[in-house]
């Protein structure tokens, strides 16, 4: 997949919502034409839980989707009784995404469907689509801090069907069926190359499937997840590459279904009314599956992994269900035997993880809004001694509402701890290596969030912590402090002597994909794209990819998927190829008893590969 840019375009002007944070960390924004309130005019959407807003969402959404914009919902109910459609062009513009939708919180931007409005169970329709066309370049879309609701007698609704590629995400929301009825909470399976994206702090109440995802590609990536009252399945993957962590089921059904890649690690299944009868996961069809600390109760047994199609079948708890699998707790398991060059223990590194740190959010008053300082916001006039004025003004919170050209690296000190963007780009042309640098300052943690491509890329040569949250740039590891990478693409990412935690990495340059030089990089949903070494560990590093998959475009016979000199690997992975040109060495791995390599078909069933210290 390559990147497009949205096309630079005139703003109107809307005032944004000035709600102050609160114990959930409710989101506000300075007003900026680039935060558009969906109850200002010309919209005028009622909120009030009576009147029927879908022609004011519409509009919103029609107008503003794909302009790097926040389509922002103050706290209300947003009755709708029509899907809300995410429009591939209108008004002669093309939409490619760069589109986020935000509410206050869950807990108080709601949208809800009219009451037996989506009656035909057999004709499924979504309170939101989120769009897709064709192929994979719709990106960098976000729905965040809102809940969809279905209300009541209504078995033909899903709740969300969102899309996006090579980043984007659906987080802090909730999805309700009042009634225990409707198709689908989230549906990521609706159309195909969905992904890769990322799902995090969302919770599903009803319908028959909580959670669905389906097809071979993008990947897709889930954290923090709780599901119940499912009629037929919490969370069901027909065939994505899906990593999961987190997972909170309590239902009288299994919690999961799956037939693709599923790494699912650190869940807590219950089973209510009857489920003793039924596994907590189903495996099928030849899945490939990684459990890790699962623990399940009320359930016959923990897995039933078996090869039939048929769900009812593979309820059974004998026959070809595999040992390890019966449970109830399931401290580590895989379907598939796994590949190792010097024949190590195989199992997962268990990597110490840790949380992306997050703060509650600084009153938009005192936001640094670059603009303000005399940026331009159309990326047309050099905006660095404007952005590096806002950076340096004492402020916590820098914005960048906009699209904004640089010709001199910007340093990030003082104390700034938080760059926030709407989904514009920095540096389109990538005038300047790096774009920002980040120096010593009074905070401990420094996050850029929302940027739809930071060109020039982000170094950190100290030792504080830094986040990146949903943008794509080229990634640097220099300095000593703690990484994390949430919702990132990137065209390369090298790793010296740090601590990395990566949620939803996507890479996509040819060459060497990523470096960890004598550094710990533990990674949830790895996807990668075009040929080269996709992950190379030296010096006593130790790397940990717990699901994802290479969708192997270029050059695959060139080089090794991964190389590991006397360090510690361990990764779930898989690949996909349409070019005829997969990968032939799976791993180069040198250790003190020399160098040895596995090619595809070799030394266990693919796609798990470990290495020593994979204990």
């Amino acid at each position: 997949m390559t990147f497009r840019l949205p096309r630079v375009v005139a703003a109107i002007f809307l005032f944004g919502s000035s709600v102050a944070g609160a114990a959930d960390w409710e989101v506000a924004y300075p007003a900026h034409p680039s935060v558009v309130d969906v109850t200002r005019p010309p919209y005028g959407a009622k909120g009030d839980g009576v009147t029927d807003d879908t022609a004011a969402l519409q509009l919103a959404i029609n107008e503003n989707t794909g302009r790097g914009r926040v389509v922002f919902f103050p706290a209300g109910t947003y009755l709708v009784s029509d899907t809300l459609t995410w429009p591939k062009t209108w008004k002669g513009r093309d939409n490619w995404g760069f589109t986020t939708l935000q509410g206050v919180s869950a807990a108080k931007s709601v949208i809800r469907l009219k009451d037996a409005t989506f009656t035909d169970a057999a004709k499924p329709r979504a309170i939101m689509w989120c769009g897709g066309f064709g192929s994979a370049d719709w990106f960098h879309n976000h729905v965040q801090g809102l809940t969809f609701n279905v209300g009541k007698g209504n078995p033909g609704a899903t709740g969300l069907q969102f899309y996006s590629n090579n980043y984007g995400a659906v987080r802090n929301c909730e999805i309700v069926s009042e009634d225990g009825r409707g198709a689908v909470g989230l549906d990521l399976g609706h159309r195909d190359m969905n992904g890769p994206l990322l799902v995090r702090r969302v919770g599903v109440k009803g319908f028959r499937r909580g959670i669905a995802t389906s097809r071979a590609v993008n990947g897709q990536t889930f954290e923090h997840i709780t599901l119940s009252g499912q009629t037929e399945f919490g969370f069901d993957n027909e065939g994505q590459a899906v990593s999961v962590r987190g997972l909170t089921s309590d239902n009288a059904v299994p919690a999961v279904r799956s037939y693709g890649l599923l790494c699912l690690i650190d869940a807590k299944l219950t089973g209510r009314d009857g489920a003793g009868k039924v596994p907590a996961v189903v495996n099928y069809n030849g899945g490939r599956v990684h459990l890790r600390d699962v623990a399940t109760a009320g359930y016959g047994r923990a897995l039933a992994d078996a090869a039939t199609p048929d769900y009812l079948a593979a309820y059974r708890v004998e026959g070809a269900d595999k040992p390890g699998s019966a449970g109830p707790t399931v401290a580590e398991y895989f379907s598939h035997p796994a590949t190792s060059p010097f024949g190590a223990a195989t199992a997962s590194l268990r990597l110490p993880v840790e949380e992306t740190p997050e703060f509650p959010p600084d009153d938009p008053k005192t936001w640094a809004v670059v603009d303000a300082f005399g940026a331009d916001p159309t990326g047309t006039r050099d905006s660095t001694a404007a952005v590096q004025k806002a950076l340096d003004s004492g402020a916590s919170t820098v914005f960048f509402p906009g699209n904004y050209a640089i010709s001199k690296t910007l340093t990030v000190g003082g104390k700034v701890r938080r760059l926030l963007g709407t989904g514009g780009w920095v540096d389109y042309t990538k005038k300047v290596t790096p774009d920002f640098r980040v120096a010593a300052g009074t905070t401990e943690v420094v996050t850029f969030e929302h940027f739809a491509h930071v060109n020039g890329g982000i170094d950190n040569p100290t030792d504080r912590t830094l986040v990146l949250r949903s943008i794509g740039t080229r990634l640097a590891g220099k300095g000593q402090g703690k990484l994390f990478l949430e919702d990132v693409a990137g065209d390369e990412l090298r790793v010296k002597t740090q601590r990395v935690f990566a949620r939803q990495l996507n890479i996509e340059n040819q060459g060497t994909h990523l470096l960890n030089d004598g550094g710990d990089v533990w990674v949830l949903g790895y996807k990668t794209e075009r040929g080269g070494t996709l992950l190379d560990t030296r010096n006593g590093g130790k790397s940990e990819v717990l699901g994802g998959f290479s969708y192997t475009t270029t050059a695959g016979k060139l080089a090794p998927m991964f190389v590991t000199s006397k360090s510690s690997a361990f990764a779930f992975f898989g690949e996909v190829c349409y070019s005829g040109d997969p990968f032939v060495t799976l791993i180069s791995e040198t250790q003190a008893g020399g160098t040895k390599t596995v090619k595809k078909g070799e030394g266990g069933t693919w796609p798990y590969v470990g290495s020593p210290g994979s204990r």
